[in-house]
């Protein structure tokens, strides 16, 4: 195992700006003298989450999350220590070198690790097949006459899956990987015979699908055969590393772009996403062949001000940018749409038209929600009919129904009164009878929401109160916290300071830390404590207002508390065990106990 110097960590951690790094993840705003967002930790839809630039700090008043940068990484992208500085060394252009320690972390996500590397390795071995091979040759021709450069391949990791079902089971087991794991990762697949494992995707263009991290975790394989008995798309299975409704294409590469737009584009699919990168669309992502879900447009609310939904144009598109638009407005999310004529899907408007009409006329025109119901309910009704035409108004009007803004209402009410002809004082009484029965169905149907759904929309519950004793903890581990010559008097001394468990095993933690670290260094502290309710907890402590002048008489006052609290818990047990004796009619027992329950209570006095 291998550390790193400790210097390293501290030019790391100078280096990186919080404000700077937590920004590429969520919007912040300035307020006073630090900068708050919406928490990446829980959702929520009012900012709770703050950033001190002055003391590289930030901390959650609603979840309670808190730390510094190193611990921001290793929390919100479930990294180790180890991991976290790899990644912000990185970030500030400062290169590692290890030293051997038999400390260094794990990560929790080891036993996933095997499924990452044989991934990682496929997506090289596929790669290494299209660009270097006679055998990748037809695939790098097709790929070319669709525009695709070399750099365009090199940069979203293309590959060519031979023809052969066994080229990278093959491979996969020569280089030592577990086979049932392989076929856990969904590379690999069983025989029917049970005797062997042959290839998933066999005589296919790789597209490697990515976490938000840039690690591969999946692939989707392109036919070009033409055959029509052939799907022209396979994509990995559900895995315990890719779960469709959870991963957005593109999103590691986007992330910046995201949050300096404060746009993202979601597509469809991923081919949608790279055409559109091609021209410089840098903020775009796509969903993976599933429907948009609450936790895909949670992490999206994270980072951008508005979406722009942009789908096929047919009629399968209309309807899916319908159902992504109102999941997005029922979650608070400004929603618009980029409409495609003549049933196109982007990646064909941008060949035929090119990427500045796609940028300028498509992405940079998008329609408002109601503006997009409007054409929709249009589409296909012939207004020179009397029932399409009572159509088309009960369907804008029910959506309309929804609207708050007067100011909407009455603007999409006129547009409904010039395109029918219809009076718009009969429009605004049509309006107020389906808003009418839309009140009254709501009223009768009403039932809790699910789950899941309920969480996200609940507050926050009420801060927890802290009690005099937890109180006076939390203080002396501040104390402890910044001050080494005071952590080991006490630990020498062996007094039993605290009382709630939590602080207990801290106090652990900080004996090994001083052990290792010999000075107080809050900031290596919470990086050190794999725990992020203890991390917390540390936090609290560390974070406290104390003034030196007084800190003797503080450290002293709350031991004395809590040295009365601990007698105070002895009396309610041995009053307890007293009562008990007396049933069992054990009375030298009751009266031995009772004795006690006097010594303890005079011994309160001395406190």
């Amino acid at each position: 195992m291998a550390r790193i110097p400790e210097e390293t960590i501290e030019e790391i951690r100078t280096k990186t700006d919080i404000v700077d790094l937590i920004g590429e993840y969520i919007q912040l705003t300035k307020r006073g003298k630090n900068w708050f967002g919406l928490c990446p930790f829980h959702g929520e839809s009012t900012p709770s989450f703050s950033v001190s630039e002055e003391k590289q700090l930030f901390h959650c008043f609603g979840c309670g999350a808190s730390g510094n940068a190193i611990t921001f990484v290793m929390d919100l992208e479930n990294r180790t220590f180890i991991e976290s500085v790899g990644k912000l060394a990185e970030r500030v252009g400062i290169g590692l070198e290890m030293m051997p320690n038999e400390h260094a972390g794990t990560s929790q996500n080891q036993a996933f690790k095997p499924l990452m590397e044989a991934h990682a390795f496929a997506q090289n071995f596929y790669n290494h097949i299209l660009l270097n091979t006679v055998e990748g040759e037809k695939a790098l021709q097709y790929l070319e006459e669709r525009g695709f450069s070399r750099e365009d391949i090199e940069k979203y990791g293309i590959g060519w899956a031979l023809d052969d079902y066994g080229a990278l089971s093959g491979l996969l087991k020569r280089k030592g990987f577990n086979m049932e794991e392989m076929e856990r990762a969904g590379l690999c697949v069983m025989r029917d015979d049970g005797t062997d494992y042959f290839d998933r995707f066999r005589g296919r263009i790789m597209f490697p699908l990515s976490d938000e991290h840039g690690q591969v975790i999946a692939f989707s394989g392109r036919s070009i055969s033409g055959e029509k008995e052939i799907a022209k798309y396979l994509n990995s299975p559900e895995t315990p590393i890719f779960e469709k409704s959870k991963v957005l294409y593109n999103l590691h590469n986007a992330r910046l772009n995201i949050r300096k737009t404060g746009k993202v584009i979601l597509f469809e699919g991923f081919m949608d996403t790279i055409a559109a990168d091609r021209i410089d669309v840098g903020n775009a992502v796509a969903i993976m062949g599933t429907s948009l879900s609450e936790a895909h447009l949670l992490k999206l609310k994270r980072i951008a001000k508005e979406l722009i939904i942009c789908c096929d144009g047919d009629d399968a598109g209309w309807e899916a940018a319908k159902r992504f638009a109102q999941l997005a407005a029922r979650k608070g999310m400004d929603a618009k749409i980029a409409l495609l004529p003549n049933q196109m899907d982007p990646d064909d408007y941008i060949q035929e038209y090119g990427g500045e009409a796609f940028r300028n006329q498509v992405i940079g025109n998008p329609h408002t929600y109601m503006s997009f119901i409007m054409s929709y309910a249009k589409r296909s009704k012939n207004l020179s009919y009397e029932n399409d035409v009572l159509q088309f108004i009960h369907e804008v009007l029910e959506e309309l129904a929804h609207r708050t803004s007067p100011v909407e209402r009455d603007l999409y009410m006129r547009q409904l009164s010039e395109e029918t002809n219809v009076s718009i004082e009969a429009i605004h009484q049509q309006f107020i009878k389906v808003a009418g029965n839309q009140a009254r169905q709501e009223k009768a149907q009403a039932i809790p929401p699910p789950e899941a759904e309920r969480e996200m929309a609940a507050p926050m519950p009420a801060k927890r109160r802290v009690s005099g004793e937890e109180r006076a903890e939390r203080i002396l581990l501040h104390h402890l916290l910044n001050d080494g010559v005071l952590f080991d008097r006490f630990k020498n001394e062996k007094r039993e300071l605290f009382y709630h468990e939590d602080y207990q095993v801290i106090f652990v933690q900080l004996a090994g830390f001083y052990e290792q670290y010999q000075t107080p260094d809050v900031h290596r502290f919470l990086e050190s404590i794999e725990d992020r309710e203890l991390r917390k907890v540390v936090f609290e402590a560390a974070t406290l207002d104390s003034n030196p002048d007084y800190a003797e008489q503080e450290i002293e006052d709350c031991i004395r508390r809590l040295e009365r609290h601990r007698i105070e818990m002895k009396i309610k047990e041995k009053k307890h065990e007293s009562f008990e004796a007396e049933k069992n009619n054990d009375i030298p027992l009751a009266v031995k106990l009772s004795q006690e329950v006097i010594q303890l209570r005079q011994s309160l006095t001395t406190l």
